[in-house]
């Protein structure tokens, strides 16, 4: 029901369970729901692509993020190449809508600094290697005795306990060890970021839930993200097949999802494109070999005794034309084909462009919307900070004065 004391338009809307405080009133009078995470602050001491991406998705709903970063070098993204503008291509694309602000966290005074800003803060982001934080003084039992409100998350390789906790890794490692390359067929690099963007949809998952547990408990909270351990749920179904099978029976489905099976595969056209098929269900895999013109497939396709004997013959089948051709034969025939496409392709494919997903903007900056659509809201394109932008404004804000901020910058 309506507060009591609810805007009278918005009685007049016959607006039922939103607080007054979800909209914003335009001066046209429209009402506007306000972004979830309005109002929320955000220290984000990340590095490169995890946190990146975490506190992006964050600042797509409407937090406020501040960016500390030290005044060696700061995040590496902003150098690293390719440049646009002299500024690192994806620090553009990670790092829109966020405030930067230098401090030299190894220096008293600038940890002083970051704990005064920790007092106004929803929520503090760190992805250094266990213990690191606590060397520094910013660790978390130290900012819950002057901010007990605040929802805490790291995000390490490989969490912040266990024999692996003092590790060193990047996504490859932890893929590896979460048994991703070990399910394909041929081991390979896998071509995107699993665990590092599987860390970042998780810790946003975490942070949000704290923040609602917040509503009810008034007290924050410690959250642990294991990028290794973010990589496990995209292995779990070779996982659940591999442990709950019985190793007697020889014609159990295995490896359903990693290539073992030809109803599930990869294959090459006549003009050696490669092409996508993900006939699982009795109904697509009959789809496909109707529209092939191949009924002979369709019995015991399950089966493991017959699946080199499929492969085969579906992929001479797929050889005998263009993708252009079975482009026409199949994306209709309601059989899980699609193309494989290259990043390079992205930009121009039409469903893409119709929900706005990515594009390139002014002097080719890459833009790619969160995700996460809510109330078919849009993303707002902000500001991509320069080195240190807001550090005068920040602390300011803060209750610093200029010669006290002159002096941490020294």
């Amino acid at each position: 029901m309506l507060a009591r004391h609810a805007h009278p338009t918005i009685k007049k809307m016959g607006v039922c369970g939103y607080n007054q405080a979800s909209f914003i009133i335009c001066r046209c009078g429209v009402f506007i729901m306000t972004p979830p995470l309005a109002g929320i602050r955000v220290l984000d001491l990340t590095r490169l692509l995890p946190g990146g991406i975490c506190t992006l998705m964050l600042a797509d709903l409407g937090a406020q993020v501040i960016k500390i970063e030290s005044p060696v070098e700061g995040d590496y993204a902003r150098w690293s190449p390719p440049l646009i503008d002299g500024m690192g291509a994806f620090f553009h694309a990670t790092n829109r809508g966020k405030q930067s602000v230098i401090l030299n966290l190894k220096d008293g005074a600038g940890c002083a600094a970051l704990l005064k800003l920790v007092e106004s803060a929803d929520v503090f982001v760190e992805s250094f290697r266990p213990g690191v934080t606590a060397r520094l003084g910013c660790d978390y039992e130290t900012l819950k005795a002057i901010n007990p409100r605040l929802v805490y998350c790291a995000i390490s390789g490989y969490g912040q306990t266990g024999p692996d906790a003092q590790l060193s890794g990047h996504d490859l490692n932890y893929v590896a060890l979460a048994g991703l390359i070990g399910e394909m067929n041929q081991p390979q690099v896998m071509g995107g970021q699993i665990a590092d963007v599987g860390g970042a949809y998780t810790a946003v998952a975490g942070i949000c839930a704290a923040l609602f547990r917040r509503e009810k408990t008034g007290t924050g909270a410690f959250i642990d993200i294991s990028m290794m351990e973010a990589a496990l749920p995209f292995v779990s179904y070779a996982w659940v097949e591999a442990v709950s099978g019985s190793q007697g029976e020889s014609e159990l489905p295995r490896g359903v999802l990693s290539g073992r099976y030809a109803c599930y595969n990869i294959y090459m056209t006549r003009d050696r494109k490669a092409v996508a098929l993900a006939a699982l269900e009795p109904r697509f895999w009959g789809n496909f070999c109707n529209a092939i013109e191949r009924p002979d497939l369709v019995a015991d396709y399950m089966k493991l005794s017959r699946q080199r004997y499929l492969q085969n013959e579906v992929a001479q089948t797929f050889g005998l034309r263009s993708l252009e051709e079975w482009d026409a034969i199949l994306l209709n025939a309601d059989c899980c084909y699609s193309r494989v496409r290259s990043v390079h392709d992205l930009v121009s494919d039409p469903h893409i462009q119709a929900r706005g997903s990515l594009d390139l903007g002014a002097n080719g900056v890459p833009f790619m919307r969160s995700p996460i659509r809510i109330d078919g809201a849009e993303v707002r394109r902000g500001h991509v900070p320069t080195f240190g932008e807001h550090t005068f404004d920040v602390l300011r804000a803060a209750g610093f004065e200029q010669v006290e901020i002159e002096a941490l910058l020294k």
